[in-house]
């Protein structure tokens, strides 16, 4: 295989810190740079995984991405639990009105799997 660009590891580098899988990163990479990898090249580009052959300018880039990427899916409502809750607070009250009660009790089941799986069969 031939070597690859800097541009072309950058990106592996960002997608991998942004929690994409080996095999997800290696498909990104070949419709974004017409380049086949397989999820074995890719891995060695991943500073979590014990094959990481990186230098340490990929391990500090891949930190650096990571904490962006961390931060901006804190600011996303649906990565919260507490809006979670409330939405399905909501789906419940709006289902007990209408008399639904299968969407109420599947809507009580997924707000106790969220909880921590509270939910036991």
């Amino acid at each position: 295989m031939r070597r690859l660009s800097n541009a072309i590891k950058r990106r592996i580098v960002e997608h991998l810190a942004c929690y994409q899988s080996h095999a997800e990163v290696a498909e990104l990479i070949a419709s974004e740079f017409d380049v086949t990898l397989t999820p074995r090249h890719v891995r060695a580009y991943d500073p979590t995984s014990f094959q990481f052959a990186g230098s340490h300018r990929w391990l500090d880039y891949f930190q650096l991405v990571r904490k962006r990427c961390e931060q901006e899916l804190g600011e996303v409502a649906i990565a919260h639990r507490i809006y979670r809750i409330r939405r399905l607070q909501r789906i419940l009250d709006q289902a007990m009105e209408r008399g639904d009660y299968r969407l109420a009790l599947k809507t009580l089941e997924q707000a106790a799997k969220e909880m921590g799986n509270w939910y036991v069969r």
